[in-house]
């Protein structure tokens, strides 16, 4: 049977091995510490991801949202344009005949008409008249706010 003694040296023999590897633990605390900054990091780097993410979603809403604008104000033009085309053509149809006209009739009229087209013209350079308002008034869409950027922190490196 083991002595009294023999169990206390056994004992001292365990506690200086387990002082011997007090550096060991250092590291694992050490590197225990790191993970737990790096998985800190991810995690809020990951949230930030998410943030980006919604934000380029709703930065993509406003983008349709214009497009959509553009799209509907462009085939509304052409169709305005085919009907306006049709039209002054017809006009220019109608007035070169009303001009042929007036002009085979009233030879003196024709004459004093062309007279003021000149004068009209030289004062129109001088004082020209209004320009016509705008057909179309812009209306922006609503844009997301800014996200702020990433925070930064000790990456493991």
């Amino acid at each position: 049977m083991a002595s009294g003694d023999d169990f206390f040296q056994q004992l001292k023999q365990a506690n200086d091995k387990l002082s011997d590897l007090a550096p060991l633990r250092a590291d694992v605390e050490n590197l225990s510490n790191a993970i737990t900054a790096g998985v800190t990091q991810l995690v809020s780097l990951n949230s930030y991801e998410a943030q980006a993410l919604y934000q380029n979603a709703l930065q993509n809403a406003t983008i349709i949202c214009i497009l959509e604008k553009i799209s509907k104000q462009t085939c509304e033009l052409l169709n305005q344009a085919c009907i306006q085309t049709a039209l002054q053509m017809q006009i220019q149809k109608s007035t070169a005949a009303l001009a042929d006209l007036m002009a085979l009739a009233h030879p003196a009229a024709a004459l004093a008409r062309d007279r003021e087209q000149t004068l009209r013209g030289e004062v129109e350079r001088c004082c020209p008249p209004p320009a016509a308002k705008p057909c179309c008034h812009y209306s922006p869409c609503s844009e997301p706010a800014q996200i702020d950027p990433p925070l930064t922190g000790g990456v493991i490196g």
